[in-house]
């Protein structure tokens, strides 16, 4: 694939949808570029931050319809949220090393598929076992001040692209939001 077809691509492991939008993307073939969005913006942090137990409840049901469309086991449990910048902190490891893919696709499938808590250093370190990566340096990377200044200035490039929300794919400038996006953004690039 060229230069050219290069997407942005915004993820959080936090979000189910980014889970099916990112496996989506792949199964595409879609040349990703991954950028955590794990700081957000003051603009729209409040946005984000609000409670809604309605719309939680609803997102649930909703995830697990369109895990058993794309034949993906949902787990009956799904672990609290947790320091999500420590966790990306690891990918962010990982992904300096090349292997952030194997270690994002692990990590997915962990939260999503197994109800593990990514929070937890030997479920990250278990996960680096699998994927065949030092999970000493994940877990090194999770205090890292650097690897965690690195994640913050990422706010400046979703603010560019007024991300609000994961996955989000950026293409020639433009947004797509959403896993039900990717195949109308395929299309696009195909054209």
């Amino acid at each position: 694939m060229n230069k050219e077809n290069k997407i942005l691509c915004f993820f959080n492991f936090r979000s189910p949808y980014a889970y099916l939008g990112v496996k989506k993307a792949l199964d595409f073939n879609l040349n990703l570029e991954f950028v955590p969005f794990c700081y957000a913006p003051k603009e729209i942090l409040e946005a984000i931050m609000v409670a809604n137990p309605f719309k939680s409840t609803y997102l649930m049901e909703d995830c697990k319809r369109i895990f058993k469309e794309e034949d993906i086991v949902l787990s009956e449990t799904i672990a609290a949220d947790c320091n999500w910048p420590k966790v990306h902190a690891a990918w962010l490891s990982a992904e300096k090393d090349g292997r952030g893919l194997n270690f994002m696709n692990k990590a997915f499938e962990f939260r999503w598929q197994k109800g593990l808590d990514l929070g937890n250093k030997n479920v990250i370190k278990s996960l680096c076992e699998e994927i065949d990566y030092d999970g000493e340096k994940a877990v090194l990377a999770m205090d890292n001040i650097e690897y965690d200044k690195e994640l913050k200035s990422l706010t400046k490039l979703s603010r560019k692209y007024q991300v609000f929300g994961v996955p989000m794919f950026i293409y020639n400038n433009e947004r797509f939001w959403g896993q039900d996006r990717v195949k109308v953004l395929s299309e696009k690039i195909n054209l």
